[in-house]
């Protein structure tokens, strides 16, 4: 064999063992399976939530029970499944509200119940409200839904697609298809 046959032989063979050794992978990067970008991850849970909020005068103004709660720091959300908050005026326990899972935004000024929601006043006359979602505002105490809304006490019941309320001046807005009955008591 002549020189050139050995050369171009040899040369033949380096060309395709560098193809065979990029197109079996050898030469590639290695890729990792798991995605490494954990924005989408909670970065704690906690379960078995027991918590108050206290006024500054040592107050408590609300308390919440809770299965789990897990935080996501982008964006900064927290969902707590099976929240129970009860709501305290003066030191003396006045709304119950519970629901399957809460949303919280904004630094926890936002607050999204959903599924069965219900909230329940704890003193004086009975009157409970049900709806498949509501959103709290705690700055500007306010809650509102567009979903439907049942609103029952001891004297009858109404229900409205909707509702508006200002907690701190004390009006509540029904907005669409309100519905409802009243009984009067006995004199």
């Amino acid at each position: 064999m002549d020189v050139r046959s050995t050369l171009s032989l040899a040369g033949g063979l380096l060309v395709i063992g560098a193809v065979g050794y990029y197109w079996g992978g050898m030469g590639k990067t290695n890729i990792p399976l798991l995605n490494t970008d954990t924005n989408h991850l909670p970065d704690y849970q906690v379960t078995n939530i027991q918590g108050l909020q206290t006024n500054d005068t040592g107050q408590i103004e609300r308390t919440m029970k809770a299965d789990s709660l897990e935080h996501f720091p982008q964006p900064d959300k927290s969902i707590v499944r099976q929240p129970l908050v009860t709501l305290y005026q003066q030191g003396v326990m006045t709304w119950s509200i519970s629901a399957q899972q809460a949303l919280s935004l904004n630094n926890n000024r936002d607050l999204q119940l959903s599924q069965q929601v219900i909230g329940r006043r704890l003193q004086g006359p009975s009157l409970s409200l049900e709806t498949e979602s509501l959103n709290a505002n705690q700055e500007s105490q306010t809650l509102d839904t567009a979903a439907a809304v049942v609103i029952r006490s001891p004297q009858g019941q109404i229900n409205s697609l909707g509702l508006n309320a200002k907690l701190q001046e004390g009006i509540l807005t029904l907005p669409a298809q309100v519905r409802g009955t009243y009984v009067l008591s006995p004199r």
